[in-house]
Order: structure tokens, then sequence, then C-alpha cells
């Protein structure tokens, strides 16, 4: 009888974790009670359940270790907590920026609408898009029997057998996606696109030039398509001018959208990104909320507010604020001292903005950016084959938004969610910055390869991820400026130097590749339930030994970015045959750098991808041979180790760079 009890307590507390979530638009008024058991019923033992249950245990565990440690704080803790809570409140309340105004623009059911627009027969009957695994979103007729976001399939076919389920394609969506930025850029060129479906605009400095705007400027024509089965003559052209308010913008970018895409939106106005967030949804669909800069209407609505109203506050984080007795953002700031003691800075600091409504007013500029990702639901998918289809894919969006922000980033990271709902991230850096599908790929595929290895060929994955990180502005005027140096050097020492310099850093090129290798290493991390392990392996070098070992590698080192089924590669380029016309992957590659040509049919996009790096780590080189010649020690002798004689190898590397100091002392 215990265990069948403790078997039901079970139960009942992973009803709390699965439970319907209705905070999102069009799920009010519907019978929990009775989603919450249909739920139960038909997940007990399957790999959701399963991965619930975990996640379950291991919040309740942080519950009571959080009680536990609540219950060992002196009054005089107390005391001083709140004090500090109080200053840290003081900080913000300072920080409080009511000049500007922000608009946050949600589409409303954005996939499913789209289908709907496209497919009119959907319109009336219950749908949603994705697949039996997991759906992405569904139409507001599906969410009155519970069905949402994020749910698997197979579990809202039982909350409603008559769903219809629609696969997901991301290219009509991107198109869709794109022509309403293209509207959000006539209001703010800066705007700052947060998936395909919504966006923050600052329309401060708009709103500031619009008394300017005409009435003409001011006015727009219906579409046609909308007019249709209306008594207005569509030869007449109606058309409809907006006015100078926020509100005017507001309704004024949703009309523009809807006359182009026949699609609704809906938007928040407010002083900060945190209350546009809030406002998108709170009239939905096709609404708007507008908040007056003022703090005392700010204060008096953040207060009776929900705190799984507020974008950053998910599932964990509502257990454990609900287990203080903290569900409103009003009571964030009643329980300030025992969140300033319970929880990390950066939690306390997120908790207490949220609680006086203040959040940033300023949108996060491109240079900004600590990283640019996208990632997929899917199907399930487990050959490898269509696992290296499907991130090729994901490169090619990627690729997109990063030249559209104008970046580069130096560490690729991928994402992968299994099949039994474990999420694990891989990342590898490099020394240069990257910005191109074949350079991303190169890398993902790699990442990819681990993960197909570890599981032994049975990688099953229902999501994946790819991005990059360490972001720098783009910009080809390094690359230009290194390129000049060697092409100037050749110039100028063509007529006293013996050595041609394409011959010379081709002859040290696999050299500078392992080397380049090996001073970065590599950075792997593996992320399993939300906690992260790294490994990072880092070669530490000195002096002489750092360009010894770097030639030693060059022979025997595999190319981590190969992707191909060859082993091994050359120990220097052949620059004989550049005129060959083999192909790599489409056609030969050429060195922007050191013009050195790379033939198809020896080299893989991996090795010229790290012969770029060395090339541009040569700086390095050009500072040692510098300092060789200011101290008038020919650097041969800096190579040679004083307590033992040199090795072959020693003796190889020695005259690679013996060849390097007289190309430069010319």
């Amino acid at each position: 009888m215990e265990e069948e009890s403790s078997g039901k307590l079970s139960d009942t507390k992973l009803v709390g974790r699965m439970a319907l979530n209705d905070n999102k638009a069009g799920m009010k008024g519907l019978d929990k009670e009775k989603i919450n058991r249909i739920i139960m019923e038909n997940t007990v033992g399957s790999r959701y359940y399963k991965n619930e249950q975990k996640r379950d245990k291991q919040v309740q565990e942080r519950i009571q270790k959080m009680k536990e440690r609540s219950k060992c704080f002196s009054s005089q803790q107390r005391k001083e907590a709140l004090q500090k809570a109080d200053e840290i409140l003081a900080s913000v309340e300072k920080e409080r920026d009511l000049s500007r105004t922000i608009i946050h623009i949600d589409m409303d059911a954005f996939y499913a609408s789209v289908e709907e627009r496209d497919h009119p027969e959907l319109k009336e009957k219950p749908m949603a898009v994705g697949g039996m695994d997991m759906l992405s979103t569904s139409n507001y007729m599906a969410r009155r029997f519970g069905v949402r976001a994020a749910m698997p399939g197979f579990i809202a076919k039982k909350l409603c057998p008559e769903l219809i389920i629609v696969p997901l394609n991301f290219d009509k969506y991107k198109k869709v996606s794109q022509e309403c930025q293209s509207i959000f850029a006539d209001y703010d060129c800066n705007f700052m696109a947060m998936s395909l479906d919504e966006a923050y605009l600052d329309i401060t400095e708009h709103l500031e030039k619009r008394v300017l705007l005409s009435e003409k400027k001011r006015t727009f024509s219906f579409n046609a398509e909308l007019l249709n089965g209306s008594n207005t003559n569509a030869s007449e052209h109606p058309t409809k001018t907006f006015g100078f308010s926020a509100q005017d913008v507001s309704e004024e970018l949703r009309f523009r959208i809807h006359q182009k895409t026949l699609l609704t939106a809906s938007a928040g106005i407010a002083p900060n990104t945190m209350l546009a967030k809030i406002g998108s949804d709170l009239n939905k669909p096709n609404g708007q909320t507008y908040f007056r800069p003022d703090r005392d209407s700010i204060m008096e609505f953040i207060r009776a507010l929900s705190i799984r109203k507020v974008s950053g506050i998910g599932k964990v984080s509502e257990q454990l604020l609900a287990a203080l007795d903290v569900k409103t953002c009003g009571d964030l700031y009643e329980r300030r001292a025992d969140l300033f003691l319970l929880f990390s800075n950066i939690s306390c600091n997120f908790f207490f903005r949220t609680a006086l409504g203040c959040s940033s007013s300023r949108l996060e500029g491109d240079s900004e950016r600590k990283s640019i990702s996208t990632e997929r639901t899917f199907n399930t998918i487990s050959d490898p084959v269509k696992l290296y289809l499907k991130l090729e894919e994901l490169c090619e969006t990627l690729v997109g938004d990063i030249k559209k922000n104008n970046v580069q980033g130096k560490t690729v990271v991928l994402k992968i969610k299994t099949v039994d709902f474990e999420s694990r991230t891989r990342s590898r850096s490099i020394n240069s910055g990257i910005q191109t599908k074949d350079e991303i790929l190169c890398i993902g595929k790699d990442l990819l390869k681990l993960e197909i290895a570890n599981a032994k060929g049975k990688l099953a994955l229902r999501l994946m991820g790819i991005g990059i990180s360490k972001l720098e502005a783009a910009s080809s005027a390094q690359q230009v400026s290194i390129r000049s140096f060697f092409t100037g050097r050749k110039n100028n020492n063509a007529s006293t130097s013996s050595i041609d310099t394409v011959d010379l850093l081709a002859e040290v090129s696999d050299a500078s590749n392992d080397a380049t290798a090996i001073f970065k290493g590599t950075e792997t991390s593996c992320e399993k339930e939300g906690e992260m392990s790294s490994e990072n392996k880092t070669a530490n070098f000195e002096n002489c030994d750092l360009v010894i070992k770097c030639a030693t590698q060059s022979t025997s080192k595999t190319d981590s970015c190969n992707i191909t089924d060859k082993e091994t590669k050359p120990d220097s380029i052949d620059v004989g045959d550049r005129s060959a016309k083999t192909r790599l992957f489409e056609e030969d590659m050429t060195c922007p750098l050191c013009q050195v040509t790379f033939s198809a049919s020896e080299f893989t996009l991996g090795q010229f991808n790290l012969h770029i790096d060395s090339c541009l780590s040569r700086r390095e080189i050009k500072n040692i041979l510098q300092s060789e010649s200011n101290n008038n020690q020919p650097l041969s002798r800096k190579l040679s180790p004083k307590k033992s004689a040199p090795s072959k190898r020693r003796k190889i590397a020695s005259n690679q760079f013996h060849k390097i100091d007289k190309f430069f002392s010319g």
C-alpha cells in the first residue's frame, strides 16, 4: 500500500511540471483537470514522461536544499540581506529610463497562420505545425483543446483526435518573415529580430521625425484580397491614414503587415523591452497594449502580474519561486531578502528588475551580441546522412544571419537533443574569425561526427542547432594588410633573394598549419540537463620548443577539420601543378594571403581553412624575426638547445625558419 501511495504521489508531483500552461494566449478558461489527466494517462512510460520525471526529481531536490538552507539563516543575516537587497533595488531604480519607446511585434501563431493562409480549408479546423515527436505551434482552435507549442504530437492527438498536423516548411516561413522585416526597417533600421516571428523596434527617433511626415506618407492602401466579399468597390482603392503617437505607429505597423502578408500581429508598446514583450501577449491575437512612460502606472500593473508572464521565468524558476510563496511580481519585492540569500547575484538582479518593471531601454547592437545561432525541431532522424544534410541546411540559415549582421566568430557551437530529450552542446574554437557556410559546416560536421561516434552510430535526434560565438566585426582590412606585406616583401627582394615567396611559404605551410592548431587547441563542452562539463586542451610551449614541436607534428598530425576519408596530408604543398584543372569541391582554392593554390585532388577544405589560419598567424613569425634582428642574433641559434644536440626534426625546423630569416633580411 505504501509503494502504491508513493507511486501516486510521484505522479501527482509530475502533473505540476507537465500540467497545462494556461498563460499562453488562447488557453484561458479550459478544463485544466481534464487536460492534465489525459496528458498523464497517455505519457506514463514514454520517453517524454521519463525525461520529465527525471527533471522534476532534480527540481524537487533543489527545492528541498533551498528550504534547508533557508532554515539556517539567522535574523541578523536576514536583516543584512534585506539591507543589501534594498541597495540593489535603489540602484536599479536610478537606472530607470522612461525616455525611449520600444515596440515588441509578435506574429500570431505564425507558422500555423502561414499554413492557414495558404490552405484556407484549415482555418476552421484544429491544426498544429510540427510532427508526432514535437509541435512548433498550434492555431487558436487547437488551443481550445489544450494543444500548444512544445508538446509532443502524440499527446496532442489524444487531447484532440481531429487535430491536423502539418509538417514544417521553414523556407516558406523565412520568406514571410523577410517581408515583415522589410516593414520593420522603415521604422527602425536597427531593429532586433529575436526569431522569425518576433522583433523589437526602438521607434524613439521615428516619433521625433514623424511630426514632419505629410499625410500622404502616413496613408496606406488596403489589400484588394482583403476587400473581396465586402461592399467596398475595389476600384476605389480605399486607404487608411494614421496619426503621430506611438499607438498610431504600432497600428500602422500591424496594418501594413496584414495588408502585405494577410497575417495578423500583436504588439506591446513600452519604455523598455520587458514591458513591451509582456504587452504583446496581453491582447492576442491581433491586438496591442500600451504602457505609459509613468512609474506609478507601471508599478501598479507589475505588482499584480503573474511571474509566469515574464519572459525569462520558465517552469523551473516558477517551481523554485512557488516554494517561497512567490507567485506575482509583487511577491518578488516582498521576499527580496530570501531571494538575495538563496539565489545567485545574476538571478537576484533579474528578479529585482522584474519587481520594479525595469529592463533595458536600448536595443542590443550588433557589436554587443555575444553569439548568433539557429536551431530546428524535427521528426526523429537517425540516419547519419540525413543528419549531415540537416546540419548543412542549418548552416545555410546561420550564414544568412551572419552576413546580415556583418560579423564573424571564432567558436562554432553544435547543439543537439536526442529522442530521450537529453540536450548536449559541443564547441570548437579556432584562431581567426569565420563566417562562410563551408567553414562552419566543416567544423560542425566534425562535432556531429563525434556525437555519432560516441553513440556508436545509433544517434537519434529530434533537435539540432548550430551557432557561432566570440563575435567580432567582419573586416577584410587585416587580410589586405597581411597580403600586401608578403607581396611587398617579394617585390622588394626579387633581385637579391634566391628564395621565391610562394615556394618559401609553401615549404613551411605544414609546420605553420599544425602550429596554428596547437596554439589554439580544441575546446569541447557537453551539457546534460543543465550541467556543463568542459575540457580545454591548450598546449603550452616555451621559446624554441614551440617551433620544434610544430615541425614534429607536421608529419603525423591529422587535420582536425578534415571531413573526407583522407587520413593524412602531404608534408609540403606542390606548387608546380598550380594550373592543373583538378577541383576542390567545385574548384581549386587559392590562398588570398600568400597566393598558394591548393589542388582539389590533394587537399580538403578543412586543410585549406587551417592554412589560412596559419597565414594570419605569420605576423608572429615576423615579430620573432624582428626581435632577432634587433638582438643581432640568428634565429637558428635561438632554436638550438644549449644542453643537448639538436635532433633531426629540430634541424629541419631550424632550417625552415633560417630560410625565413634570409627572406626577411633580404
